[in-house]
């Protein structure tokens, strides 16, 4: 059997690491849609190629089609997947946008989330289609400890990109503080449907269900 042009290039990626090189290639022969259709139906090799792929060549519509696969039955394509999707997610802007983003994270990375406040509602009145703006404004009044809008800026970021599982696990850090454990538990499933090996949101979940059962809630 023929080997796809898209295996071929990935395996050549593999061996040069020389990604603009692969992405030239694969945007010869492929279409982001393409990409798509075949993360979804090919082997495990062109998965991982597609996966890649769409990083690099991807746009807004790529990012459910990564999201999907975050949960692929391949460990090596979810990674691949990962990886793409949280650039996507960054990139999902115009470079403006996407630079104003990049200065709001450098302050909430170091915990400056007051400094960070006023440039992130900006951005995401600028660009409110822009799912990590609104991830970013709730990471803000998390870190001032208003919850209740932060879980609306959570809200807001999941309703423009249902796969954001970091959203998912912080949503339900601020149900837990309201009280509201019930729903904090289906947030953090869904956090572990859509990406099954975050290991971090399933302990939290394991100790979330033992501190319901120890006090009956």
């Amino acid at each position: 059997m023929r080997t796809p042009r898209l295996a071929t290039a990935y395996r050549r990626l593999l061996t040069t690491s020389d990604a603009p090189q692969y992405a030239a290639e694969v945007n010869e022969h492929y279409s982001p849609a393409t990409l798509a259709r075949l993360l979804s139906q090919g082997d495990v090799e062109l998965r991982r190629a597609a996966a890649m792929a769409l990083g690099l060549l991807g746009n807004t519509r790529s990012i459910e089609a990564l999201g999907k696969s975050l949960c692929d039955a391949d460990r090596g394509v979810r990674l691949v997947a990962d990886d793409s999707f949280r650039g996507l997610l960054l990139r999902d802007a115009s470079p403006t946008h996407h630079q104003q983003l990049l200065k709001v994270m450098h302050l909430t990375d170091g915990g400056e989330y007051a400094a960070a406040l006023a440039p992130a509602m900006i951005l995401a009145g600028q660009a409110p289609m822009y799912a990590e703006a609104h991830f970013q404004l709730a990471c803000c009044w998390q870190g001032l400890d208003d919850h209740t809008k932060a879980a609306q800026a959570y809200t807001a970021c999941l309703w423009r990109c249902r796969y954001h599982y970091g959203a998912w696990q912080a949503l339900a850090r601020c149900q837990m503080v309201a009280g509201n454990y019930h729903q904090a538990v289906r947030s953090l499933e869904r956090c572990l449907d859509i990406l099954p090996d975050h290991e971090s949101a399933r302990v939290q979940l394991r100790s979330l269900r033992r501190h319901m059962r120890r006090s009956d809630v």
